[in-house]
């Protein structure tokens, strides 16, 4: 049987470079475009071994990356999904919120959604979000803050064999 996998996400909350990066096991992944904030980033991998299928980052919360067609509902991939400086403006909305829902976000997302609702635009500048979940409709595994500058998710991909086949699952640590 294989080991489990460390995956790592660091995000920026607060406007800045913070050298975004999520990280499989050693492998370093940065965003499609780096220059980005108030943004998505979205990265799709392959839960036979880990590979990256799509690397995004996209300004709209209310629609649907068509990135994601042909992944969505379908348990061979993972998606890996967070915010680099995400204005509490810009907070899923439509589509897109019931999306995240349907896949697996649940508290942490409402959370930021009541702090938003509670407190307005302004209150809190930036907010930060992680999802990572098997692109089904199971539990997803999430992180959110609204308080540091940065959002620092820390989770493993833990193999298991289905008809004769490694697959990795997230789980938290």
């Amino acid at each position: 049987m294989s080991n489990n996998v460390p995956l790592t996400i660091y995000s920026g909350i607060a406007p800045g470079n913070h050298a975004n990066r999520i990280v499989i096991d050693k492998n370093s992944i940065h965003p499609s475009n780096t220059q980005m904030s108030n943004c998505y980033w979205a990265v799709v991998v392959s839960r036979k071994d880990l590979s990256v299928l799509v690397n995004i980052t996209f300004q709209s919360n209310s629609t649907i990356p068509s990135e994601f067609t042909g992944y969505a509902g379908n348990d061979d991939y993972v998606l890996i999904l967070t915010t680099i400086s995400l204005g509490s403006d810009n907070l899923p909305t439509g589509a897109f919120y019931n999306f995240l829902i349907q896949h697996g976000a649940g508290k942490e997302l409402k959370r930021l959604e009541q702090i938003y609702a509670a407190l307005n635009c302004g209150s809190i500048g930036s907010m930060g979000y992680s999802l990572v979940t098997v692109f089904d409709q199971t539990l997803g595994i999430e992180h959110a803050s609204c308080t540091e500058k940065i959002l620092l998710s820390t989770l493993e991909f833990t193999p298991m064999t289905i008809n004769n086949q490694v697959i990795y699952t997230p789980i938290s640590l």
